[in-house]
């Protein structure tokens, strides 16, 4: 369909060849009536030339001059009126005038007609095409709207090519964005999911010791060892509820992590100060070992406070799980793009089928041991996650007695 754009441009089109053909027509007409004036004019000169008695050379060298000579086309006049023909003169001269304007207006208006007629199919064809890259665009935004952001075209020159390849871009941008928002969709009912079955045993508990210390039987001993339950309770929903804000800080993208340029040797001192109280309870020595000066001294690219974070969580179960009297052991090894922290305990040691599942949301172990100590299971989940988001790694191996955990940290990903 030609929209009113098309429809003035093809006016504007029509109307200027019209006129150019007129104007083209008009100058013929104009040199054609010229023309005819002059070949009558020679034709009256040339019969004066005979009524004065020239010779056929004089009257030829005449013409050739191309001089008018009114006198000479006067008496030709004459000779014309006195024997009849000027009147069929003029009949011959509007005869060829409107056979000039039949031919010639005949080519033009066939022309003119021939190329309005071309012009308006190309026009045609050119609308057509367009309509046919909208239908193109427009199916393609249907598929966006349906969930499919694949679009097929051929790579070629044009702005057709370029603006599929723009809409393919849009696509794939389009088609990471809902991806990312249905994992998001996932993990965060995954989230409530883990944190509403986390919640539930520490409230069942409070709950029942509370209504328990509402009975007025209950001897004074009853009422201490139940309130010493809810508190502990409380403090065990304290202590998870602080985890929780972390884990749905860090999933949701709220917490940043910044690396800075930073001692890495401060930040594991940090580290054991945090830990320091619980382990100095078991009598649990903390070593920290020197592979050399310059990886105790180094500054490297990563966050102070999570990596901190980080350690203090695996420290806190190698302090939680190990007996008293025992040794926690941290190794530093500088390699050419790393640095390599070791941290070793003595304690039960983790199943090799729990390698990997130890680092997931809420996972904390079979061994009696775990599920007799107080814990959530999102400490080392969070110390993955610190880790992997700036660019480092952490895993677990079995030691000589307990476990080793390693960390991997970046030298050069700032």
């Amino acid at each position: 369909m030609i929209g009113k754009r098309e429809k003035i441009g093809w006016v504007r089109f029509s109307v200027c060849t019209a006129a150019i053909f007129l104007c083209i027509f008009g100058y013929g007409l104009f040199s054609e009536n010229r023309k005819l004036i002059r070949e009558e004019k020679q034709q009256l000169e040339t019969a004066g030339m005979m009524e004065d008695g020239k010779t056929q050379e004089e009257i030829l060298y005449h013409i050739f001059q191309g001089e008018e000579e009114k006198a000479l086309q006067k008496k030709g006049r004459q000779v014309y009126a006195r024997a009849g023909f000027e009147e069929e003169m003029k009949a011959r001269y509007q005869s060829r005038m409107v056979q000039y304007i039949v031919r010639s207006g005949g080519v033009f208006l066939g022309a003119y007609l021939l190329i309005t007629a071309a012009a308006y199919i190309r026009m045609r064809e050119a609308v057509r095409r367009k309509e046919q890259e909208f239908e193109q665009f427009g199916s393609v935004i249907e598929q966006f709207y349906t969930g499919h952001y694949q679009v097929a075209y051929r790579e070629e020159e044009g702005m057709k090519s370029r603006l599929f390849s723009r809409l393919n871009s849009l696509g794939k941008r389009l088609e990471v964005q809902e991806k990312k928002i249905q994992d998001e969709k996932e993990t965060t009912k995954s989230l409530v999911t883990d944190i509403s079955h986390q919640l539930k045993t520490p409230v069942a508990s409070l709950k029942m010791c509370l209504e328990l210390l509402a009975e007025e039987d209950l001897s004074k001993e009853e009422q201490k060892e139940f309130l010493g339950q809810a508190v502990g309770q409380t403090q065990r929903l304290d202590s998870l509820t602080k985890a929780l804000i972390n884990i749905s800080r860090m999933e949701t993208g709220m917490i940043s992590v910044k690396k800075i340029q930073a001692p890495i040797m401060d930040t594991i001192a940090q580290a054991v100060s945090s830990v320091y109280v619980k382990a100095q309870e078991k009598n649990i020595e903390i070593e920290v070992v020197k592979n050399s000066d310059e990886a105790a001294d180094m500054a490297i690219p990563h966050d102070p406070h999570w990596t901190r974070e980080a350690i203090a969580n695996i420290l806190e179960n190698a302090v939680k799980y190990s007996g008293r009297d025992t040794c926690i052991q941290i190794r530093m090894m500088k390699r050419t793009s790393f640095l390599r922290i070791e941290i070793e305990d003595q304690g039960i040691g983790i199943d090799s089928r729990d390698y990997t599942k130890i680092f997931q949301r809420f996972y904390r172990g079979t061994a009696p041991q775990v599920k007799e100590a107080d814990g959530s299971g999102v400490g080392l989940y969070l110390t993955r996650s610190i880790l992997e988001a700036q660019g480092g790694s952490v895993s677990v191996s079995a030691g000589k007695q307990g476990s080793i955990f390693t960390i991997h940290v970046s030298l050069t990903d700032l």
